[in-house]
């Protein structure tokens, strides 16, 4: 389903001269600038580090990154026709070292939204692990609540395995919050990452606290949950999520970064976050700053590659692991600096990557 206009812009992609100074800084790579305009959507080729004209980007698979304003896609998943995804972000030392890094899994640009960044990941130990943010979730009949993601770990046959998810949540009204519910094994595993994408996940009516297994599809044509879960990825039954009307919104992203570091988050447990989850009521889920929507298209960039509290915005010192639009080559890629941000666009960026696929 393509739900983007898009439009191609040809801009300047020239590779770079870099001083022997920086190069050994970044570890070397392909040094390469991109100008972004306020309007239309820029793409990338990988392969030649550089812009390319797309006339008809929803055909082509001539690209693999594409930059729209302060939003990065990749050809793959609602995006594109190809098979491109990423990862990320990574710390700077791993494009540094240039080899392919170890990664959990791949992220497709898809319907996503208040859910895309629950997790923090630890690259040592290649695990993922919950924030603890409360979430805000509101249907089609007004009903209100809260959820919160306790772990993405559980067992099958005694053994560990990713994508079972605990979840708490609870129904909120004016008067005061019901019963805390929980579920401790719903089953994202989809199969496993190399598992069709017709195969079934786990879904959750939060009403009735009744889960579903559901194709994506059968989700999308679905108005009988709240909440979606596919591996690592939690989708909201509204806009590009489904037609049940229901939007989401995170609660705690003003108060909690989503760049907390995997450090501080490892030390989070189920009982150290309850009473923020309990305290979290009617006036809090509708205060007025906080904005519902269902989901749109997202990649694995989201913000997370600027720095959003700098005036003009820079780029974070990390990298992310990019797989082009063939679906065979890997890059690891990193931002440098921009030149002329501001609110509408990041201006010329100047960007750097390194085969390791």
């Amino acid at each position: 389903m393509r739900t983007l206009l898009i439009i191609a812009v040809l801009v300047c992609g020239c590779t770079e001269d870099v001083g022997p100074e920086e190069e050994d800084q970044l570890g070397g790579g392909t040094a390469f600038t991109v100008d972004v305009p306020a309007t239309g959507r820029v793409f990338v080729d990988l392969d030649t580090a550089a812009a390319i004209d797309v006339p008809d980007p929803t055909m082509s698979f001539a690209w693999d990154l594409a930059f729209e304003g302060w939003e990065v896609f990749t050809s793959g998943g609602l995006s594109g026709p190809g098979d491109g995804s990423a990862f990320g972000p990574l710390d700077l030392e791993t494009f540094i070292a240039g080899e392919r890094p170890a990664v959990p899994f791949l992220i497709d640009d898809e319907a996503g939204g208040a859910f895309v960044r629950w997790w923090a990941y630890d690259g040592s130990q290649h695990v993922i692990f919950s924030r603890f943010h409360v979430y805000g979730v509101r249907d089609a009949q007004s009903r209100l609540f809260k959820v919160q993601i306790i772990t993405f770990y559980g067992e099958v046959q005694g053994a560990p395995v990713s994508a079972i998810y605990q979840v708490r949540w609870a129904e909120v009204t004016e008067t005061g919050s019901g019963a805390t519910q929980l579920i401790s094994d719903l089953d994202a595993t989809a199969g496993g990452v190399d598992a069709p994408p017709t195969a079934p996940s786990g879904c959750l009516d939060l009403a009735t606290g009744m889960p579903l297994m559901l194709t994506p599809d059968e989700a999308l044509a679905s108005t009988a949950w709240h909440l979606c879960f596919r591996r690592d990825s939690i989708s909201v039954n509204g806009e590009l999520g489904g037609p049940g009307g229901v939007t989401a919104v995170d609660v705690d992203a003003a108060s909690l970064s989503v760049e907390e570091p995997v450090e501080q988050v490892k030390l989070l447990t189920s009982e150290s976050e309850l009473p923020r989850f309990d305290a979290t009521d009617h006036d809090k889920l509708t205060d007025p700053a906080l904005v519902y929507r269902g989901d749109r298209i997202l990649s694995a960039f989201g913000t997370r590659w600027y720095d959003a509290s700098k005036d003009p915005r820079e780029p974070r010192q990390v990298s992310w692991l990019v797989v082009t639009s063939d679906g065979e080559g890997m890059f690891l890629l990193a931002f440098e600096k921009f030149e002329g941000a501001n609110a509408e666009t990041p201006g010329r960026m100047h960007l750097r990557i390194k085969r390791v696929r």
